[in-house]
């Protein structure tokens, strides 16, 4: 879809209301406004594997930023927003990393090893066309941030105030992008709405959440994130996907008369 001059100084004034908001109420410091000293070693090491495995999705943070900020470059909003996205999404995987060596499960070489393995891999875009990738970020967002709720619910009665307090200021950043992401894609339904909805159909039958299949033994720890209720088919179907299309103002019926398709169940997994 054509980015046209009314497009582009709505997406440019949504990255201002989304700038300003977040300087005066969402900014966290790492060292400053989390409790390391109350960090737990938990005797479910699931609790770990599953912090370790979303700090993994997290440090593809250099592939996220360059694909995307390569197909949206002419756009100023979107670009200037995926710029300070990148300084927030970068304190994601610094803070998990940081809570699992204070709690005692993991050791700074253990660490080092694993951010080597991780950083041998790149991850490529989902999609090709700044449309789809949009629509597929809004779904991404809304969930990354729900796996967060997740495992706070999770680890709710283990007395760790500075997991707790972490898992807060995470769930809260995934929110603010997610809105930034449905704001922007209920800007193009006015100007093409079958494309709009033709993009969403596609994105629904194709979507997965994103590196999964570059992290080491992701099979053995997205066993561990659905067994544990963070995040699994259910839970995509039965909340991420009406949330968001309500979000949208759309429903389901909708979309399944798009070319007369249905919208199969989304193959999922846990992070992103």
């Amino acid at each position: 879809m054509e980015l046209t001059p009314t497009i582009e100084n709505r997406f440019y004034d949504l990255y201002l209301e989304y700038f300003h908001k977040a300087e005066a109420h969402r900014r966290w410091n790492i060292m400053e406004d989390i409790p390391w000293h109350e960090a737990k070693c938990h005797p479910d090491d699931a609790v770990a594997q599953i912090a370790e495995s979303f700090m993994a999705v997290e440090m593809y943070l250099p592939d996220y930023t360059s694909r995307i900020l390569h197909l949206i470059r002419r756009s100023r909003g979107r670009a200037w927003f995926q710029a300070n996205w990148r300084y927030e999404e970068s304190k994601h995987s610094l803070v998990l990393e940081t809570w699992l060596v204070r709690s005692g499960h993991r050791t700074d070489d253990q660490l080092r090893a694993f951010e080597q393995e991780i950083l041998a891999r790149q991850w490529d875009l989902c999609y090709d066309s700044p449309l789809e990738m949009i629509v597929y970020t809004t779904f991404q967002e809304y969930a990354t941030g729900l796996n967060y709720r997740n495992l706070r619910r999770l680890v709710a009665s283990s007395g760790d105030a500075a997991l707790d307090r972490l898992l807060v200021l995470l769930a809260g950043d995934e929110t603010a992008h997610f809105q930034f992401f449905k704001d922007g894609v209920c800007i193009f339904p006015e100007h093409d709405r079958d494309r709009v909805l033709e993009a969403i159909v596609h994105v629904l039958k194709t979507f997965r959440m994103p590196a999964q299949h570059l992290i080491p033994n992701w099979s053995e720890r997205d066993q561990l994130i659905r067994a544990r209720q963070v995040f699994n088919n259910r839970i995509f179907t039965h909340d991420v996907l009406p949330s968001v299309l309500r979000a949208l103002g759309l429903s389901l019926n909708e979309l399944r008369q798009v070319r007369k398709t249905s919208v199969p169940q989304a193959r999922i997994a846990s992070e992103g």
